[in-house]
């Protein structure tokens, strides 16, 4: 892994994707961690409503918003469901103040 990252020295963002099942949280927290033992400032977070970087790091980190763990070390595990929910209902409000609503049709709502 040295090796990859000092023949990278600008490299800043990495992103681990792809089905469920592959590693791809275990990777990221790894990666991090290693990297913050470097003395490299990281960030690492999830959108997996599992919460499994709570179960690695032994911590309840679930929709608390950026924690240090250690030092370079940040977490964050983003509530995606929680976050559509105020997107919609956001995008809602605006409806029905542009067209002076007190309500949305049932069919925009379903929309």
């Amino acid at each position: 892994m040295r090796e990859f990252f000092e023949n990278r020295p600008n490299l800043s963002t990495i992103i681990f994707a792809g089905k469920g099942g592959l590693g791809k949280t275990t990777f990221s927290a790894a990666t991090s961690y290693w990297l913050a033992k470097q003395g490299k400032k990281c960030l690492c977070f999830s959108t997996d409503p599992q919460a499994s970087l709570s179960d690695i790091f032994e911590k309840d980190i679930f929709g608390k918003g950026v924690q240090e763990l250690a030092p370079n070390l940040y977490v964050l595990e983003i509530d995606a469901d929680k976050r559509i929910q105020e997107y919609q209902e956001s995008i809602r409000k605006q409806i029905m103040e542009m067209y002076g609503l007190d309500e949305l049709p049932k069919e925009i709502d379903e929309y």
